[in-house]
């Protein structure tokens, strides 16, 4: 706890240089920005998420929000902090809300990423096995194989094949997409949020899973 008490001092003394960027960001492109927010007063269904595990100190900082109307859903980016044992981690989250979105549980993340234990609930199964490509890079965890094919096509899988090192968390009203303990250069925010911007379009429009 201390070291996150420690990081608030710090940021009320002197300005905070990234954050002062993303305010910047969030001002010339129709967001609406806080600098902080204490992670304890998150939604408790957002914090379930496998990128919030761990029982030390966490903030969100540099809290860019927009409203996308098209399809009903409220994106919001922000660089998330995990002050663990030995530094702080720092990750850039894409999150995405919205009734028009409901999912079952799923996460895809990299090959040979660090995770905790694998629950017991996730499938066997692969979503899509002949996508061999897209397996060899990434895993696919889903409750049901066939549950997760119904809703995503294929082609959100060929989309994240332009990521070489990105995760996609989803459940409920949620959708997380984030490279873990990685952030986003300050003048690439704007590029990835339309990255993920796309994703969401593919998710809700793409029907091509219902020829396959």
């Amino acid at each position: 706890m201390l070291d996150g008490f420690i990081d608030d001092i710090k940021d009320i003394i002197q300005r905070n240089g990234r954050i002062e960027e993303m305010r910047q960001i969030a001002r010339v492109n129709g967001f609406r920005f806080r600098s902080k927010e204490t992670f304890a007063r998150q939604d408790y269904l957002l914090k379930e998420f496998s990128i919030f595990n761990g029982k030390k100190d966490k903030r969100i900082k540099g809290i860019m929000t927009k409203k996308e109307a098209s399809f009903d859903v409220n994106i919001r980016v922000y660089d998330y902090w995990y002050f663990g044992d030995f530094k702080k981690r720092k990750t850039t989250v894409y999150e995405v809300f919205g009734k028009a979105l409901d999912f079952p549980r799923f996460e895809i993340r990299p090959k040979g990423l660090l995770n905790q234990v694998t629950e017991i609930f996730w499938a066997k199964e692969k979503p899509y096995p002949n996508q061999k490509d897209f397996h060899s890079k990434y895993e696919v965890l889903s409750m049901d194989a066939k549950l997760f094919e119904a809703e995503m096509s294929p082609k959100v899988l060929e989309h994240l094949m332009d990521r070489k090192n990105i995760s996609v968390e989803g459940e409920g009203d949620y959708l997380l997409v984030y490279s873990t303990y990685e952030v986003t250069p300050a003048k690439y925010l704007v590029a990835e949020y339309d990255y993920v911007l796309d994703l969401v379009e593919i998710i809700l429009n793409d029907d091509t899973n219902q020829y396959v």
